[in-house]
């Protein structure tokens, strides 16, 4: 059995869960691109977050919450913003 998950199936629940109905990479058939590998280019997500509502928001839970990826457009590991 094989189950399919986009980028919002994976974020977290927040006290206001509909902040992140309207997130820029709501539906992203590509979650991976918010994890990239070191080596890997965080272009395509930080494309996406641009444009995103949210993204302050969601840098802050990023650095509040420790974690790792492209969140807000930024990259961050462990809740530390790398770039």
């Amino acid at each position: 059995m094989t189950v399919t998950l986009t980028l919002t199936d994976l974020l977290p629940i927040s006290e206001d869960a509909t902040d992140w109905d309207v997130a820029a990479c709501r539906g992203d058939q590509h979650p991976d691109r918010w994890f990239p590998d070191p080596s890997e280019s965080f272009d395509y997500a930080a494309r996406i977050c641009a444009r995103c509502p949210i993204a302050d928001a969601c840098g802050t839970y990023a650095s509040a919450t420790g974690q790792t990826g492209v969140w807000g457009g930024r990259e961050y590991r462990r809740g530390k913003l790398i770039r």
